[in-house]
């Protein structure tokens, strides 16, 4: 009778044991190394069109809007990471916290963040210039240039050992859910890109 009994207590149990599909608090850092290599090459090229905007405004706008998808996924990889080493997860405490700077940073980094693409979504929305969007976009990307410069000298010994180390076929294998974070990545970039298409027309008419 034991033995019969013991049989659905042990499958009751199972579904405790599940991972989200993307590899857990691994799976979670490599994502969030891939996703910022697309940034910093998006962001790269955003910077040119800044130092030289006259004439690429238009090319300004449209990375601004292919940045969207990819940001968005870098805040919830690094928002559920946070959410899970608060909540006591065992796996993202093994990992460890950021240094106290950059946790006192990370809420002026991402509101920055989203009031700069906030902004020139709403620029590009109203079809015209608003000065106090404009003083918005502006110091919005004062502020997000700073920490995003502190963040990224702080972070990029760790995103190089991680393209290094986590990107081979040995450790892709490893760690679950490699297929969900390509899919992930790519499909954040590749909805930018069809966001950026889609409003192509309204890009054009603004820049001129």
């Amino acid at each position: 009778m034991a033995s019969i009994t013991s049989i659905p207590q042990k499958r009751l149990r199972t579904p405790l044991r599940r991972h989200w599909p993307a590899g857990g608090a691994s799976g979670n850092e490599i994502l969030t190394s891939a996703v910022a290599v697309v940034l910093v090459g998006l962001l790269v090229a955003e910077w040119i069109t800044v130092v030289r905007m006259q004439g690429l405004l238009s090319v300004h706008m449209f990375l601004g809007l292919v940045l969207i998808p990819p940001v968005a996924l870098k805040l919830g990889s690094t928002g559920y990471r946070m959410i899970n080493y608060y909540a006591g997860s065992r796996a993202y405490r093994r990992l460890g916290p950021p240094v106290l700077p950059l946790r006192l940073m990370a809420p002026v980094f991402a509101a920055s963040t989203i009031a700069l693409l906030a902004s020139g979504w709403l620029l590009l929305g109203l079809g015209h210039k608003s000065d106090a969007l404009v003083t918005i976009h502006k110091l919005s990307a004062i502020v997000f240039g700073v920490t995003l410069a502190v963040h990224f000298f702080a972070y990029i010994p760790r995103v190089l050992h991680s393209v290094r180390t986590d990107w081979g076929g040995a450790r892709r294998r490893a760690v679950p859910g490699a297929g969900v974070r390509a899919m992930l990545v790519a499909a954040a970039l590749g909805g930018g890109v069809a966001l950026a298409l889609a409003l192509l027309p309204t890009i054009s008419t603004y820049g001129h």
